[in-house]
């Protein structure tokens, strides 16, 4: 029987401007297909200062859930009724749901980012981590580190007031005080990354188009390093390439979208999600970055 949208479909919808890039619902809809439910994702360009209004309609729709992604993650948590933890600490959320008329955000892109590393046997824990970038993606992980049990975060960002105010943040919320502060300076990175064990790419830098652009000098690294990149496409950014031939280990950032996208689908449908269904969607989105290459 073909996998067909009916009377009945429900919907988890997919937000953002841009969108048309999202490889979230190819992703999704495998994986829903692999479980036989009549859900499907569907993404919607909906304009900065707009949410509101469209939550409004999927709550009246019966939407099961809202996937937020830029421009929105910031408004999304404030149209909520209820937030988890790790979204009240980010004071952003990328995921909406809708539960007893009320709607409860939530923020998984540190437990993505956190899971990526585990699975790929990095154990924060004790460890010094540099974070390049300190917008949205570097304060999820900053916050999920911290909570991780790093030892010491080091925060590069080319706005040293961003980078202070996160710095405040872990401080305040959560007693963090292990913290350095620098500008996005090469001199700096490459003194400073000595004594890290890992280094995040939390910025753009490196993402199709500007695929020959890198966030730190080469000479920077040094094989003892943990390199992770949460640039998806391409995989292979040229930051995790000149990792590689220093010999560090690195992580890609295609684990963080997924675990982003299996956290959607426990929580908008109310199920647990199988190795083997996330083994689909590593698959499913790999394949879709090649044939884009």
């Amino acid at each position: 029987m073909a996998w067909e949208i009916d009377a009945r479909t429900k919907i988890i919808a997919l937000v953002g401007d841009p969108i048309e890039h999202s490889l979230t619902p190819r992703i999704q809809n495998a994986a829903l297909k692999q479980l036989g439910m009549n859900v499907r994702n569907i993404a919607f360009r909906v304009p900065k200062g707009s949410l509101r209004d469209f939550v409004k309609g999927a709550k009246v729709a019966g939407i099961l859930g809202v996937m937020v992604t830029i421009p929105h993650k910031g408004d999304a948590f404030k149209l909520a009724d209820e937030r988890d933890k790790f979204a009240e600490l980010m004071g952003s959320a990328n995921l909406l749901i809708f539960k007893d008329g009320q709607v409860v955000a939530y923020s998984t892109d540190g437990y993505a980012a956190s899971r990526s590393l585990k699975e790929a046997g990095i154990d924060v824990k004790g460890k010094w981590v540099a974070i390049v970038g300190t917008g949205g993606a570097g304060r999820a992980l900053a916050f999920q580190f911290a909570l991780d049990g790093a030892s010491k975060l080091l925060l590069f960002n080319r706005t040293a007031e961003r980078a202070k105010k996160l710095s405040n943040e872990l401080k305040r919320k959560l007693g963090f005080n292990e913290l350095q502060i620098f500008p996005h300076d090469p001199d700096l990175l490459r003194r400073e990354l000595k004594n890290c064990d890992l280094l995040v790419n939390a910025t753009s830098v490196g993402m199709h188009p500007n695929e020959d652009e890198i966030p730190i000098t080469a000479d920077a690294l040094h094989r003892n390093l943990i390199v992770f990149d949460i640039v998806y496409n391409p995989v292979q950014t040229r930051l995790l390439r000149e990792a590689r031939r220093k010999g560090c280990k690195t992580v890609d950032g295609v684990p963080m979208l997924v675990y982003t996208n299996e956290k959607a689908l426990e929580l908008c449908l109310s199920i647990k999600v199988s190795q083997d269904l996330v083994n689909l969607m590593l698959r499913v989105c790999y394949s879709a970055l090649r044939r884009r290459s």
